[in-house]
């Protein structure tokens, strides 16, 4: 599987996790280079740490805690980035 095809994968599957996780209705749309902290969905210390346990379970990976933070959580295509480097580590 190519990298961009790995971080599209990894995009999608973030988006559902975030709907799931945020309680947002299925239909809003999340854009790719949405803002995770500071944006429309403003996520808070306790919204980032639901989900880092909801990454860790979904892809399988343990996240230091000294490697998470605003630069990987600046935007979805950030975070799918980091997760993908995570999952190849």
């Amino acid at each position: 599987m190519s990298e961009t095809t790995e971080n599209t994968t990894t995009i999608h599957r973030m988006k559902s996790l975030l709907k799931d996780e945020l309680k947002l209705d299925p239909d809003v749309v999340l854009a790719d280079d949405e803002a995770l902290i500071g944006g429309d969905h403003d996520l808070d210390s306790l919204d980032v740490l639901l989900i880092i346990s909801s990454v860790e379970k979904e892809f399988g990976i343990k996240i230091a805690n000294e490697k998470i933070g605003k630069d990987v959580f600046q935007d979805l295509s950030t975070l799918a980035a980091f997760i993908d480097d995570c999952v190849a580590s």
